[in-house]
């Protein structure tokens, strides 16, 4: 989840996307009770998905050391992931240290609330290093790996998911099979596996999936099958958008400045511990106006917060850096 030092392009991109996590964190509405909730819901963490299978180079990826590989990963997020878990775990579902069946099934095989997305992607990471080899030579495995990739979003993701034992989906958190679509998808492109559309030609994309995701919502009519549809529509648009939007993302914004790089740059933490404010915070049940504006003043909050957080620990870091160096 973090971006290269030298292009600002990926880490910007992801600030824009945390700023929607945590904005449909801020709602006290359910998914389906909040229409702005709703859309958010139909592509952010697709996108941040494949952003993060868009950071892996397969030829080098491909054939790194499991050791290498295993330290990078623990260093980079699983640690820190192991860390918030547990603080969250026992602030917020202290049952889970009941016994250690318990604690594992609320850890990896169903994790609570936000703390699936490092599991996943770490497993996505474990099985792309596995068939690092196969999938750099051989067109074959690629479509292999891609087709079994979109038969466990059917099967996990949609009205498909009868057909799974109800023990699979009782016990494993179908996301994780469920999501590896846009991980891959992701890598695709990146390694020119697939061709990479332009933003133009996105565009209609795009709005169709706005459009029918937004009919889904309103519609007595729509069925799950058309949510299904809806909502893969606008998270193939809006995904295949990551390439160009990070390009056009390698200069500041105006205003932001680096903020937004800044947020990015420390996304796993930001991820990570903003729902310890937004839990906390307990948004009242106000009109949709009313919570629009709090969400929004709750998510600049945090977001201010980060920025200080980690200007004041990379300052300290330098500092320390710099006094051992003359040491």
């Amino acid at each position: 989840m973090n971006g290269t030092r030298h292009d600002p392009g990926p880490d910007q991109l992801k600030g824009i996307l945390l700023v929607l996590v945590i904005f449909g964190h801020t709602f006290w509405q359910g998914v389906g009770d909040s229409w702005t909730k709703w859309m958010i819901y139909g592509f952010h963490m697709p996108m941040f998905l494949f952003l993060s299978g868009y950071m892996i180079s397969m030829a080098r990826f491909g054939t790194r050391p499991w050791g290498d590989l295993l330290r990078h990963y623990w260093k980079r997020m699983l640690a820190a992931w192991l860390v918030v878990s547990v603080l969250w775990l026992a602030l917020e579902e202290p049952d889970a240290f009941t016994d250690v069946q318990s604690f594992v099934e609320v850890l990896l095989l169903r994790p609570a609330f936000h703390l699936w997305y490092v599991p996943m992607l770490f497993l996505s990471v474990l099985l792309l290093r596995l068939l690092g080899r196969p999938l750099n030579s051989s067109a074959w495995a690629r479509t292999a790996l891609g087709l079994a990739a979109v038969a466990g979003a059917l099967l996990f993701q949609t009205p498909l998911k009868e057909l799974v034992p109800p023990i699979v989906l009782d016990n494993v958190d179908a996301r994780y099979a469920g999501y590896f679509v846009w991980v891959l998808l992701g890598v695709a492109l990146r390694n020119g596996w697939l061709p990479r559309i332009g933003l133009w030609w996105l565009a209609p994309l795009v709005v169709v999936g706005l459009a029918a995701r937004s009919w889904v919502y309103v519609s007595d009519a729509a069925g799950p099958w058309w949510s299904v549809v809806a909502f893969t529509v606008l998270s193939l648009g809006a995904s295949l958008c990551v390439p160009p939007l990070r390009d056009a993302l390698r200069s500041r914004l105006p205003i932001v400045g680096e903020a937004l790089g800044t947020v990015g740059k420390h996304s796993l933490y930001v991820y990570l511990l903003h729902p310890f404010v937004t839990d906390a915070l307990q948004t009242p049940e106000v009109g949709w106006l009313r919570s629009l504006v709090l969400g929004a003043a709750v998510t600049v909050a945090i977001l201010v917060a980060s920025c200080i957080v980690a200007g004041t620990l990379e300052r300290v870091g330098a500092r320390s850096r710099q006094y051992r160096g003359y040491a």
